[in-house]
């Protein structure tokens, strides 16, 4: 069932017409290093900085009302939002092939709201990821490929709608990133929108995702 906040952010979605698109949530993962691979269980744990940014109307002041305020920030719990204590609406975004929920692996962290209801939401922690590996002919002594699909678990392209921020992704970008003396390390990241048409059941209803590679 719709939660009351979702459906309320809802109604800032775009219609054209009889054709109606979800809130645009822009995401892109900073990749921070690579933490543990296990070949032998397809999986992938990756250090990473998850950040998304969206409008949401709620959240617009004048700044002259409010002392001249031009940033507020909210509080988010359990690391992928929704939470009781959690202050505003986030979007859903889930890493589809979990081998853990982001919601033990990322950290809580404040959402940062601009007075034209542009709301960012950074968090740092780990990606754990079930993987279908690429490369394992030569291995180890070729590369390793790993799909990492974010989406919406709950809501349809008519609620939420996953772009690329940019490119999609950056590498490193502090004093910490990377690895030194390491099994693995990550070489090149392609990102693209992928979009899963309807179901029978809901022909209007399409399923918009991220793909990593």
């Amino acid at each position: 069932q719709q939660s009351d906040s979702t459906r309320q952010q809802s109604d800032s979605t775009k219609e054209d017409g009889d054709h109606r698109t979800g809130v645009e949530v822009r995401f892109s993962l900073n990749f921070h290093k690579v933490h543990k691979l296990n070949v032998a269980e397809s999986t992938a744990h990756l250090v990473v900085w998850v950040r998304m940014q969206w409008n949401d109307p709620r959240l617009r002041w004048d700044p002259a009302e409010f002392g001249n305020l031009t940033k507020a920030y909210f509080w988010v719990q359990d690391g992928i939002g929704g939470g009781e204590v959690s202050e505003v609406w986030t979007p859903d975004i889930y890493l589809w092939n979990q081998e853990e929920s982001m919601d033990k692996t990322l950290a809580d962290a404040y959402a940062a709201a601009s007075p034209n209801g542009d709301v960012y939401w950074s968090r740092p922690g780990l990606i754990k990821a079930t993987c279908k590996f690429r490369g394992l002919g030569s291995f180890p002594f070729d590369r390793l490929g790993c799909e990492l699909e974010f989406g919406s678990w709950a809501y349809s392209g008519l609620y939420i709608r996953p772009v690329k921020m940019g490119d999609g992704f950056s590498i490193g970008g502090s004093e910490t990133a990377g690895q030194s003396f390491a099994e693995f390390s990550l070489v090149d990241v392609f990102v693209h929108e992928y979009v899963y048409p309807p179901f029978p059941a809901a022909p209007e209803e399409d399923w918009p995702v991220l793909i990593y590679e």
